[in-house]
């Protein structure tokens, strides 16, 4: 029995906006309990909630997709899924670059600079681990669009008629009156 490929997008889609929900409500709070004038890895923080709000537009559109056929256009979902692979996956390296591979039952001053993005809460173990369930479910969130953007260039190939390619190899007929 053979899956139809709408049916693999919308579950990507679907478990692609429950990460992002899971995403939006972490660094939300990372963001909340920020203490001001400590740590300044600000900018990986504040860039992971636009990759969240790009991945908000993006699963909303893509699963709108599935019930208005106007939204259904490979030429519209190309583009979203293709800017949401790219900032999610800078997101996610930025944010894994940031926290580095850390222990954060064992945060110790010394260890780490004092711009270090773990620092700057009344809690720096609880904003240590949020950031870290925050790299892992980003790296998640990538995975979930890198394949609708698979399944969408699949569906753009189909929809132009063909492939990507300039020149096509001959036919057997073609071949078979040639000789």
């Amino acid at each position: 029995m053979m899956i139809p490929m709408n049916l693999i997008k919308m579950v990507l889609r679907c478990i692609a906006l429950l990460i992002t929900l899971l995403l939006t409500a972490m660094i939300g709070n990372v963001m909340a309990t920020n203490i001001d004038g400590v740590g300044s890895a600000t900018a990986a923080i504040n860039f992971i909630m636009f990759v969240t709000v790009v991945s908000w537009i993006v699963c909303i559109v893509g699963i709108g997709a599935f019930f208005a056929s106007v939204l259904a256009n490979p030429m519209i979902q190309t583009p979203l899924d293709g800017a949401a692979v790219l900032f999610t996956f800078i997101g996610a390296i930025a944010v894994s670059a940031k926290l580095r591979m850390v222990d954060c039952g064992d945060i110790d001053d010394k260890k780490f600079p004092n711009d270090w993005i773990a620092w700057g809460s009344a809690s720096d173990e609880k904003r240590c681990r949020e950031l870290q369930a925050s790299a892992v479910f980003t790296w998640f969130l990538l995975v979930c669009f890198s394949g609708s953007l698979f399944f969408t260039l699949k569906d753009a190939r189909e929809h132009l008629g063909g492939s990507f390619r300039a020149a096509s190899r001959p036919s057997m007929s073609q071949l078979s009156s040639s000789v």
